[in-house]
């Protein structure tokens, strides 16, 4: 489909569909885990502020929807960011309850609060190309096996998806969320941000801004198969076309991700091309000094296998020499691949985040 198509395809038709394709919160399995869907509330005292300037038009589109936040809470009309909790069933805090005949244990376990005050979670953000993956089954799995490879419990916003809210709406809901933990009583050291694909990206994008306004870090980060460049130029795009699921489309079709995600119904211009450099859509364009331990995930097979080699060769270069960075090559697998986690392959992966966590804990 020629670039000049974009501006005639009705993208809120498609926001529409997919919309419709997001299923409700389910409850998991009893012998699974338990979950609970909660809201945050961005009120008054809650709404973010961003200053972070060097980042040119992505800045501005930062500030301008996090003023947005800011009038609709002074109108009394706060919006609102969907977010599951869920803990395994195979974890110690759930066998210390006595769930199947305590509705106000489960309750309290799955709050949006600590349930002591050094209480360690995860924030993990969804994959899905920034369109997709809310609420879905298969990342539910995900968060079961981490929870119960790392006996914490697990958080993950139901950011905004394309086409219906481009860039920034994603980076900004997955930020506003991790500031509420802390508003709520979440330490930072005890927080591990996690996300897969396009959420591994948004984890790195939300790191970078609070190294750059001086606010707290995650005690660490897990990144499994992380979509760090939306420009798409790695080799492996050609390469392991044949290897992996994912569609290789090109960026002059108005339906590629990239195009739905940053500026759906544009046409795709050499200045759209620089800003999709810019560190906040494409991280591996940006310094990746200052941080914290990371745990780098992805299958030999996948079409982001190139960009992602690059990611971490230089957060190890900018890290110290890369004692901090640890980046996992599964053979055979495909991108995403804990979402089969019926594979041995994710299996050991899941095996190996809880020992990562475990080993950057205090």
């Amino acid at each position: 489909m020629p670039n000049e198509s974009a501006e005639k395809i009705d993208f809120a038709y498609v926001a529409e569909y997919i919309s419709i394709n997001n299923l409700p919160s389910r409850p998991l399995q009893p012998n699974v885990g338990i979950n609970q869907e909660h809201d945050i509330v961005l009120q008054l005292d809650n709404c973010v502020e961003y200053n972070v300037p060097h980042y040119g038009l992505s800045s501005d589109k930062l500030c301008a929807i996090a003023a947005a936040d800011l009038r609709s809470a002074q109108d009394g009309h706060p919006r609102s960011i969907s977010c599951q909790v869920l803990l395994s069933t195979e974890t110690s805090r759930f066998r210390d309850h006595n769930i199947a005949s305590d509705n106000a244990a489960t309750t309290e376990l799955l709050s949006l609060d600590p349930l002591e005050p050094c209480e360690r979670i995860i924030l993990h953000l969804h994959g899905g190309a920034y369109c997709v993956g809310e609420r879905s089954l298969t990342h539910i799995q995900v968060y079961a096996h981490m929870s119960r490879t790392t006996g914490l419990r697990i958080f993950s916003p139901n950011y905004r998806l394309a086409p219906k809210d481009c860039f920034p709406s994603q980076l900004h809901d997955c930020f506003a969320s991790y500031m509420f933990l802390l508003q709520r009583g979440f330490k930072p050291e005890n927080i591990t941000l996690a996300g897969d694909s396009a959420g591994g990206a948004l984890a790195v994008g939300i790191m970078f801004v609070l190294r750059d306004m001086k606010l707290p870090m995650p005690r660490a980060a897990v990144l499994i198969s992380p979509w760090v460049d939306s420009t798409c130029s790695g080799k492996s795009w050609e390469t392991n076309q044949k290897l992996d699921y994912l569609p290789a489309l090109s960026l002059d079709d108005p339906f590629h991700p990239t195009r739905m995600f940053y500026a759906a119904g544009k046409q795709l211009t050499d200045e759209m091309l620089e800003e999709l450099r810019c560190p906040l859509v494409s991280p591996l364009f940006g310094k990746l000094n200052d941080m914290p331990p990371m745990l780098i995930q992805m299958g030999r097979n996948e079409l982001l296998h190139d960009d992602i080699q690059a990611f971490a060769t230089k957060a190890s270069r900018d890290n110290a020499g890369g004692s901090k960075i640890k980046l996992e090559i599964y053979d055979n697998m495909p991108h995403a691949f804990v979402l089969f986690d019926f594979a041995e392959s994710a299996q050991k992966a899941f095996t190996s985040i809880g020992d990562f966590v475990r080993a950057n804990a205090y």
